[in-house]
């Protein structure tokens, strides 16, 4: 009970710390964050990615939603794990998954967009690698090779709508969803 206590409020925390450092980002900064979800350019498969943790649940899931360049919905995934997650841990393997999901598809142009700033940063290159993050951005940098080009953004939360809701339902299944 004291362990899932500590992790509900870890988990607060550290979604308070991010609303208010995205409160406090300059405002030409802001400028340049999109505000809502955009069709990607033509010929560009953009991908959507979040993970969610139930700490009651001892749950983690994932989302996945990737549209075309006429914003249709091609392939959506919700994955669910039985564990306790950590939230960056999870939004590098949503990245990871997505990444892996394209690759099977055989698409060539894509670009992923996730709402965790402090992933999207850590796997952009010229920044300082986390340790416990390491083997999935290996894992990502070896995967991002095997696209003709594959870019990767940081968006909003109101940006990340349905990869967010598609995270929601994977929870309420035993199953992973695709």
């Amino acid at each position: 009970m004291i362990v899932d206590k500590a992790q509900q409020e870890w988990i607060k925390y550290d979604a308070a710390n991010e609303s208010d450092t995205r409160a406090n980002a300059p405002l030409e900064m802001e400028g340049q964050i999109q505000q809502r979800w955009e069709p990607p350019k033509e010929e560009i498969m953009r991908i959507n990615t979040d993970a969610a943790i139930s700490a009651q649940m001892v749950r983690t899931r994932l989302g996945i939603i990737t549209r075309n360049w006429r914003g249709e919905i091609v392939k959506a995934k919700g994955i669910t794990e039985r564990r306790r997650g950590e939230a960056a841990t999870e939004e590098t393997l949503a990245i990871r998954g997505a990444l892996e999901m394209a690759q099977g598809a055989r698409w060539t142009n894509i670009e992923v967009q996730s709402d965790c700033k402090n992933v999207v940063s850590l796997i952009n290159p010229d920044n300082v690698q986390d340790c416990t993050l390491q083997t999935i951005l290996e894992d990502i940098d070896i995967l991002k090779k095997s696209f003709d080009s594959c870019n990767f953004s940081f968006v909003p939360r109101t940006t990340n709508g349905c990869s967010h809701a598609m995270a929601q339902l994977a929870v309420k299944s035993i199953r992973n969803i695709e």
